[in-house]
């Protein structure tokens, strides 16, 4: 969060870490926050790294690129880490997000 001063991590051109990190960061509330138990905030918690993964989404053809609901099949899908095998439809906001870019 607080090295997001300008538009990517790295200042105003966008790098392969800016790639990189958005994909770890539009899975995060959709699957790691349960699942790995990293759940002390979510992504939309943080406003600057919300209207960053927003900013790369909105990019020509990223969001053509993210597939939610094979996101959370997948990783709800390992009996390991989901023995219940149930998967949550949400979270609401990246839906709101994705619906947004589409």
């Amino acid at each position: 969060e607080a090295r997001l001063t300008g538009d990517y991590l790295f200042g105003d051109s966008l790098t392969e870490t800016d790639i990189r990190t958005f994909v770890t960061l539009i899975r995060f509330d959709a699957a790691y926050h349960g699942l790995f138990k990293a759940n002390r905030r979510q992504i939309a918690d943080y406003p600057r790294l919300s209207a960053y993964m927003a900013r790369i989404l909105a990019l020509p053809g990223v969001r053509e690129t993210v597939d939610l609901d094979h996101i959370t099949k997948g990783y709800y899908a390992v009996k390991a880490l989901n023995p219940t095998r149930i998967r949550p439809v949400g979270p609401a906001h990246v839906l709101d997000l994705l619906a947004r870019t589409a």
